[in-house]
């Protein structure tokens, strides 16, 4: 399990970089949405996740 989030840290992290890096050398404003998008997308993921986990221990 941990991998998977080691997986999904490193896939967001580049994509973040990536879109940064498209806006730094095009300046178009599309590239800052989406890092808004990947950041709100990987937030709601993990909080959807942490509820879960959350849920399980108090069940537990």
């Amino acid at each position: 399990m941990f991998g998977f989030w080691r997986l999904w840290l490193l896939a967001t992290i580049l994509a973040i970089g990536w879109a940064l890096l498209c806006f730094a050398l095009t300046h178009d404003r599309r590239y800052l949405r989406r890092v808004l998008a990947i950041v709100r997308w990987s937030a709601g993921l993990l909080l959807i996740v942490a509820c879960f986990w959350l849920i399980f221990r108090l069940l537990r």
